[in-house]
């Protein structure tokens, strides 16, 4: 089982809830907890330094800006870092996310190995993580699949452009020009418009800065 774990979340409270759950109910050794990124990759360094590295990190994946500047502001950024340095570690989000593609999308590209949605049943699912993601089986919250059955409506690649676009302060006409040059078939001034007015409908968010702000925190883009 794992003999050393790290927990990062800039709650407290949740750091709390989940070293205690696994300190009453698991076996592990040594769990180490901290509240922003930048503090996680240096405990993840000297640990390896040492020669006692982390196998299993649980990890949120936004953070608020503290009172200092962060380096590290998002966790799959921790993550990207962490797999660099580790390929091997074991990594579960913990998080508020709830869509099955952008969560498909971080176990593809970063080989998450479990995803648990915070919330009522967090931290029961995330005691039924551990053996799971020890014996390398991916782990997805029941939430996940509950919220996916209840809401048709999806993230695409389009969608993603967009919202990055946005971020970088493109307007609609803009974006519409963007899509023209790659040959897109979309390319229209109105579908751009029609698909920002859902997002900002599914996010429900009063404008398209809200909409980017939004996404940012959920790490979207």
């Amino acid at each position: 089982m794992f003999k050393k774990v790290l927990v990062v979340d800039d709650h407290n409270s949740v750091n709390y809830g989940i070293v205690q759950t696994l300190k009453k109910n698991t076996q592990i050794p040594q769990i180490v907890f901290t509240q922003n990124c930048d503090d996680a990759y240096i405990k993840f360094q000297k640990a390896s330094f040492d020669g006692n590295p982390f196998d299993l990190v649980i990890s949120d994946l936004t953070f608020k800006q503290g009172y200092r500047e962060q380096n590290i502001t998002s966790g799959i950024e921790l993550i990207k870092l962490l797999r660099e340095k580790q390929a091997d570690i074991k990594i579960i989000i913990y998080s508020v996310e709830d869509r099955k593609t952008k969560v498909q999308s971080f176990t593809d590209t970063y080989n998450i190995n479990g995803f648990i949605s915070k919330g009522k049943y967090g931290l029961k699912e995330l005691l039924e993580a551990i053996p799971s993601v020890w014996n390398n089986i991916l782990y997805t919250s029941k939430a996940l699949e509950l919220s996916n059955q209840n809401n048709l409506f999806e993230i695409d690649d389009i969608d993603i452009f967009i919202l990055e676009e946005l971020s970088k302060g493109t307007n609609q006409k803009e974006i519409a020009q963007l899509f023209q040059h790659r040959n897109t078939k979309s390319t229209s001034l109105s579908y751009i418009e029609k698909k920002i007015n859902k997002l900002k409908v599914h996010f429900k968010s009063k404008n398209t800065v809200h909409l980017v702000a939004t996404c940012k925190d959920l790490g979207i883009i």
